[in-house]
């Protein structure tokens, strides 16, 4: 492989194949970031295939003072997932689905495996609606904590306290299962 900044000057250049290497060199780990905010395998291909296009289009914005390709490449690929989950389609489906697959583990890595372990889904399971709304808004679908006040319209020291008390009960659940 080239290096990263030949890399970058080929695809400011408009070459094709430099686009094919850096799908090749990156197109895993950014469906990896899209499929943790919404976890849809056709729907995370579709957005790979969007953040790509995204990419294409906006390389000659890429500047490497500013930071690495990959983090460059990571951010629009986020935002492009963040932008499904709160588009209305997304919602409409969303609101036709069991309270349940709000929050869902498909993807089996070590670090899963771990958490199932430790039994996090189903201690998330346990809190009261409110602060699973909180948390599963925040960790499973990525949003910030005042993107959880604006979607769920309440102040944001609301979200941090409610935040703050999940997290906590969470720690004493997971401290008594292990």
């Amino acid at each position: 492989m080239a290096p990263e900044s030949s890399l970058i000057s080929r695809l400011k250049n408009g070459e094709r194949e430099a686009f094919a290497e850096l799908y090749d060199r990156y197109g895993k780990n950014l469906y990896a970031v899209i499929y943790t905010i919404v976890p849809s395998v056709e729907e995370a291909e579709n957005l790979l295939q969007d953040t790509f296009v995204k990419i294409w289009r906006n390389i000659g914005r890429y500047d490497e003072a500013k930071g690495r390709l990959y983090t460059w490449l990571v951010v629009i690929a986020r935002r492009r997932a963040l932008d499904y989950v709160r588009s209305s389609d997304y919602l409409d489906q969303k609101m036709n689905q069991p309270a349940d697959s709000l929050v869902s583990v498909s993807v089996n890595t070590p670090e899963m495996d771990r958490l199932d372990h430790i039994g996090l889904e189903k201690a998330v399971g346990t809190l009261t609606p409110v602060l699973k709304q909180v948390i599963d808004l925040q960790y499973f679908m990525g949003y910030t904590q005042q993107e959880v006040a604006d979607e769920i319209g309440i102040p944001l020291g609301t979200v941090k306290s409610r935040t703050r008390t999940a997290l906590q009960e969470l720690r004493g659940l997971l401290a008594i299962n292990t």
